[in-house]
């Protein structure tokens, strides 16, 4: 992700796609897993949207994004229980900080994997930071065409769970969101580092 996304976050909070799109993403992981007592690492976070709602339920937040700006917005709502912090999650960047040593019982990742350069690459430093056991959850946008560039399709994202090590557990379309621009779909992937 790109330092531009600092220029949305003033906005960000306020955008009506983004609360819809965090709200579901929320009713979609409670329906799947307990939050209560986990530690939770939510990767790419932007302001906070998804982590102030599971930080109301999970014992402690992790929440990490490469943008300084919505990292700031996120830490101006002080949250007692959430730990936020601009950062990109590398092999190397995970061993230099002591908040990522416990590792985490869940990962989410809201809209995010599709903007990576890499995506198997954070895939593999994600796991990593997965307890034994641990679950990693993230919902992505649905390529519209086979041939599009941007987006995922189930195959991708089961693929790469398989070649990363993590073990599927599920990938389906899980919601959609419509808007001037048309509907999209959005896929929701379930592993677990078993």
């Amino acid at each position: 992700m790109s330092d531009s996304w600092d220029d949305y976050a003033d906005g960000w909070d306020s955008n009506s796609d983004v609360i819809e799109y965090s709200k579901i993403a929320f009713d979609s992981l409670c329906e799947f897993i307990s939050l209560e007592g986990l530690n939770v690492l939510d990767f790419g976070c932007g302001t906070g949207q998804l982590t102030e709602k599971i930080a109301r339920v999970a014992s402690s937040v992790v929440a990490i994004d490469s943008s300084p700006k919505m990292i700031e917005v996120l830490k101006n709502k002080n949250i007692h229980n959430v730990n936020s912090l601009s950062w990109e999650i590398s092999r190397n960047s995970i061993n230099e900080n002591p908040i990522f040593k416990p590792g985490f019982d869940l990962i989410v990742a809201s809209s995010v994997c599709a903007f990576v350069p890499d995506y198997e690459k954070i895939l593999s430093d994600l796991k990593l930071l997965l307890k034994e056991g641990g679950i990693f959850i993230q919902w992505d946008w649905k390529r519209s065409h086979e041939d599009d560039d941007f987006g995922f399709t189930n195959e991708i994202i089961t693929n790469a769970y398989s070649n990363v090590g993590l073990s599927l557990i599920r990938v389906a379309e899980e919601f959609s969101l419509t808007s001037e621009k048309g509907t999209m779909q959005v896929l929701m992937g379930v592993a677990s580092n078993a």
